[in-house]
């Protein structure tokens, strides 16, 4: 019952000192349904610079796939097969099964994964280490911290992620892929607009699309992508970056161009199904069992989750987390075990705030900067008066840094927390012990505009990409956040269901928090294994976003059994390629 207290290796470029010395103070500069978008999709790519391109004449194709009932590479309404044929030749780059030391074959009745099957990522993220002379800068020297030019200018870019090797920004009805193996000389690989793009649509005139969050699903090999569009989402097939194609426009009921009201927030893709935070429009349930076919079921009211307005979320095996966007305060979980009829758990409201994370087992709030443990119980978050943990506003004045703050990410214990323009870039913050949080350094985004908002974060190795949505809209850019790279592997957090946990049901998903971002090419059926004692794997779907894991049966779990999850040593990686350390086992029981 809801709580009655609130009532309820990088490639190794030999002359990369030679080229970040030549980058340095360089130029920077209506009923809910679904609208088929195969047609009218403009893609542009481009081979040489790394600056925006423009786009092609209206009518170009991407891939020359469409919407309307493609099936491209086998990818069945059921979801999923494990080894099929590739989509737009994405295995270039030596994708091979066993790359990378993956444990996939006579791990204990797992079978052997097809030879085709993509293991690793076909793109490079660098991960080498970087000049001191770039690191934690005084902000008068801010453009000495760049590492590559500006990317993008004049487009509307949100949160970046990185997909099958490949940075991506989103952001207005737009992805856009970049190859950053250099990164002092990103290449762009291609620029997609939805259907549904309209710079002007809406009430205001002003189209605003904002992509806060996205989510990245895995259907056998085939990579689809779930994204913020100005009257509801849009679903893409991003399996090969050089020519992502727009799959569907669904439009839903109550959005249209708002801000944080009537728009899109969050959304995450568990595997069958997408859950979408549409603000005071309430929690909006897509069934994706068919990714080339994705539709709406229905829409649960704020009411019933105590009246959080639906932002940023996460699901993560039986649990979905809801926060809020900005102006709002809320954290709220719900029972996702039966997924299309979530049942609320637990809610707060604590004070207002512009937007939350999930990283490990904790909600991010802020600013103020305030913790809670979502996932530990997630019938009993806490208390809104009273976070876990707190860090002052007052700890960043006193390193002359600015206190007021917008978006976050994480990786390997730290958070990296975007700032507000004049003051653009991000903090590095060292949140290990959330008891000890402190923060490590400064991280400058493009201070030549007084309006900069480089607050959108990715850290990529020793690298972070930095993204920027103010008019007039400038792009991304890539800065230096560590002297040394990333050798540290990713582990789990948490795991849902728990281990040793009895009594599951049969829908049940597994989840899974990590601590470090991954890299989706590296999740597949010889990495996350769930398999009954003793027996044969299940097959299924994975969905992942930062480093949120789930894998989604194809089938229901069988009644009174035993099931193990089995991640192998060597097989999850994060983004630069570093796999989890040492094989990592749960088991949960399903009931009658």
């Amino acid at each position: 019952m809801p709580s009655t207290r609130m009532g309820l290796r990088w490639l190794g470029f030999p002359s990369f000192a030679a080229l970040l010395a030549a980058c340095s103070g360089g130029d920077l500069g209506s009923p809910e349904g679904n609208d088929g978008g195969g047609s009218g999709d403009t893609t542009s790519v481009v081979t040489g610079s790394g600056g925006a391109a423009p786009m092609p004449a209206a009518g170009a194709t991407s891939g020359g796939a469409t919407s309307s009932g493609a099936t491209s590479s086998g990818a069945t309404s059921g979801g999923a097969t494990s080894g099929g044929a590739t989509s737009g030749g994405a295995t270039s780059g030596g994708a091979t099964s066993g790359s990378g030391g993956d444990a996939t074959t006579g791990s204990g009745g797992a079978g052997e994964l097809d030879p085709d099957t993509i293991t690793a990522p076909e793109g490079k993220i660098p991960n080498t280490p970087m000049p001191a002379n770039k690191i934690n800068l005084p902000r008068n020297n801010w453009r000495d911290g760049l590492v590559s030019p500006t990317l993008e200018a004049g487009h509307h870019q949100n949160q970046p992620i990185v997909i099958n090797g490949y940075v991506q920004g989103a952001g207005n009805a737009e992805i856009v892929f970049y190859d950053i193996a250099d990164p002092t000389n990103p290449k762009m690989l291609s620029r997609i607009q939805s259907p549904g793009f309209d710079p002007k649509g809406g009430p205001k005139g002003v189209g605003e699309a904002e992509s806060h969050q996205t989510s990245v699903a895995r259907y056998g090999d085939k990579f689809y992508q779930v994204t913020t569009s100005g009257t509801g989402v849009d679903i893409w097939d991003v399996t090969d970056a050089r020519a992502p194609r727009h799959v569907r426009l669904v439009r839903l009921q109550g959005i249209n161009y708002g801000d944080f009201t009537d728009s899109v927030w969050g959304m995450y893709w568990q595997g069958s199904v997408i859950y979408v935070g549409g603000t005071n429009t309430g929690l909006h349930i897509l069934d994706a069992a068919d990714p080339e076919d994705v539709k709406f079921v229905k829409k649960i009211p704020t009411s019933q989750f105590g009246g959080v307005s639906a932002g940023p979320l996460w699901a993560v095996g039986n649990t979905l987390v809801i926060t809020t966007p900005k102006d709002n305060g809320g954290i709220a979980t719900m029972d996702i075990s039966d997924p299309m009829n979530p049942v609320a758990l637990d809610f707060i409201a604590p004070s207002k705030s512009y937007i939350c994370g999930l990283y490990g087992k904790h909600v991010y709030v802020q600013s103020p900067l305030r913790v809670w443990d979502v996932l530990t119980d997630p019938t009993d978050i806490g208390s809104a008066n009273s976070p876990v943990a707190t860090l002052p506003d007052s700890a960043f004045r006193a390193k002359g840094y600015p206190a007021g703050s917008e978006y976050m990410s994480f990786s390997d214990g730290y958070m990296f927390l975007g700032h507000l323009r004049p003051d653009a870039g991000v903090s590095k913050i060292n949140v290990r012990d959330i008891n000890r949080m402190s923060i490590e350094s400064r991280v400058w985004g493009r201070l030549e505009f007084t309006n900069g908002d480089d607050q959108f974060s990715i850290p990529v190795g020793s690298l972070v990409v930095l993204a920027d949505d103010e008019l007039p809209y400038r792009g991304m850019v890539i800065a230096a956040h560590s002297m040394e790279p990333d050798t540290t592997p990713p582990a789990v957090d948490t795991v849902l269901p728990k281990s040793g946990a009895t009594g599951l049901p049969r829908k049940s998903r597994i989840g899974l928090s990590l601590t470090d971002n991954v890299e989706i090419a590296t999740v597949h059926h010889g990495s996350f294994i769930v398999r009954p004692m003793g027996g044969q794997q299940v097959k299924g779907t994975f969905g992942v976003y930062m480093g949120i894991v789930n894998f989604d049966p194809d089938e229901d779990l069988m009644p009174n059994t035993t099931y193990e999850i089995v991640l192998p040593k060597g097989g999850v990686k994060d983004l630069v390629g570093n796999g989890i350390a040492a094989e990592f086992k749960s088991t949960f029981t399903t009931g009658p």
